[in-house]
Order: structure tokens, then sequence, then C-alpha cells
């Protein structure tokens, strides 16, 4: 005889722990994270030249698109304690992406006992791709987005009648917000698969959205680079668009098969 629900199985695997033992895992699994966070920052903080020097480079490709002159190209600090409040935001943001993976691992580690190999099967196949993801996003921002974006903006007025100053504090702000936001939004096809594979959607629902799905898109767009010409927008735009349409590949390769089912 059959009861009419099921509940998942057991992890043979899986160790039972005391609540005084889950705290003591918790305690070290988060002496490890910031352990890696502190050496990546600290790094960060020594070489604080050479990352500042990289980020502000594509500024210095607008400025040779605009042919303004060396000379009058550089970023201006605004005070004494601006450029190093900005180091060591920057220095923070870095550290916190380039140890991401080591805390990753540990966040994993520690919830992983109280799932089931089903959900962490799932979790194992989707943070990879979610990291990737991320840093695809960043370095599309890095390399495309924020020096058109750039160039938009100081487009806007003429450099014979308004000579550009930019402040170095204001422009890291723009630079890592915005490179940040491109490795955010390229989560979408990730998070349309999930929501197939939990069995939220379909592949043709999301076809079936797909007209909402352009207008979200280009308004996101809109809001979201810093320059209001179309062009800016567009770059942001048709990338978003294409993951739209890898979401839906996605969702149809995961198929009625990979998704959650009800227990019966």
């Amino acid at each position: 005889m059959t009861t009419a629900t099921q509940t998942p199985q057991a992890d043979p695997t899986e160790v039972k722990m005391t609540f005084g033992e889950h705290l003591e895992e918790l305690r070290w699994r988060l002496v490890k994270s910031l352990i890696a966070f502190s050496v990546v920052f600290v790094g960060a903080v020594v070489l604080y030249e050479k990352l500042i020097g990289f980020v502000v480079q594509p500024h210095y490709r607008v400025m040779e698109w605009l042919k303004v002159k060396p000379e009058d190209a550089s970023l201006i600090s605004g005070s004494y304690t601006k450029p190093i409040w900005a180091a060591m935001k920057l220095a923070f943001i870095v550290a916190i992406v380039v140890a991401s993976p080591v805390i990753a691992y540990q966040i994993w580690k520690f919830v992983a006992a109280g799932l089931y190999p089903r959900e962490r099967k799932y979790v194992a196949r989707y943070a990879p791709v979610s990291f990737l993801l991320f840093a695809g996003g960043c370095v599309f921002g890095y390399l495309v987005l924020i020096p058109y974006g750039l160039y938009g903006m100081a487009q806007m007025f003429d450099l014979k009648q308004v000579k550009p100053m930019y402040v170095l504090t204001d422009y890291l702000d723009l630079v890592m917000g915005l490179t940040i936001v491109t490795g955010v939004v390229f989560q979408l096809p990730l998070i349309m698969a999930f929501c197939s594979a939990i069995g939220l959607t379909t592949w043709r629902t999301w076809i079936r959205w797909i007209r909402f799905a352009i207008v979200a898109i280009f308004i996101a767009a809109a809001i979201l680079t810093p320059t209001p010409d179309v062009f800016t927008q567009l770059l942001l735009a048709i990338p978003l668009l294409l993951l739209y349409g890898v979401g839906i590949g996605l969702a149809a390769l995961i198929g009625p098969s990979e998704r959650v089912r009800p227990a019966s």
C-alpha cells in the first residue's frame, strides 16, 4: 500500500549535526570567507594604482575619440580625501568579486547538508553558469557599454564652450556601478531557465511574453544606461534581447523531463 504523497529520499551520506555543531561550522565558514576576502582586499589596496589605471582606461579611450589633448584628459581628485575613499571602495569591490568563488563555496558547503540531492543538483548546475554570465556582463560593460556611454555623455556638450573636468571619484562610482549592473542583468537566461526547471513557466510561455519582454528590456536599457541617446541604449538592449533568446533555448532544452514534478 502506497501513501498519497511521498517525501524526497534523504541523502544517505548526510551527517546529522547538533545545533551547536551547526553554529561551529557556520563560524568556521565565515572565518574562511573573511580570510579570503581580507587577503584579496589587502592585495587590492597594495595594487591600487594598477587597479585604478585599469579602470580609467575607458576614460582615456573616450578622450582620444574626442581628440582631447593629453594634458587636458586627466581626471582630477576633487579633494584630498576623495581619492583615498575611491581607492578603498574599488579595493572592496574587487575583493568581493575575486573572493566570491571561495565565499560561494563556503556558503554552499554549509547549506548543502540541508538540501535534498535533487536540490543540490540544481545548485551545482546553475551556480557556475551564473558566475560566468556575471563575468561576461562585467566584461561587456567595461569594453563596450562604458566607453560608448561616456562618449555619448561627453558629446552632449560642445567641448569648445565647456572645458571638461572629470572627477576621479565620480568616474569610479559610475564605472563600478555600470559594471555590476551589466553583470546582474546578464543573469536573464539563467533566471528564465530556472523558472522553467521548477515548473513556473515553459519555453512557450517565454515566447508568448516576447512582446512584453521587448518593451521591458528597452525600458530597462533606458534606465540603466548613463546617457539618453538611442545608440547607447541599443548597446544594452540588443545583448539582452539575444540573452532572452538564449533563455528560451535553455528553457526548451530543460524540457518537461527536467522539471520538478509534484510528488504522487
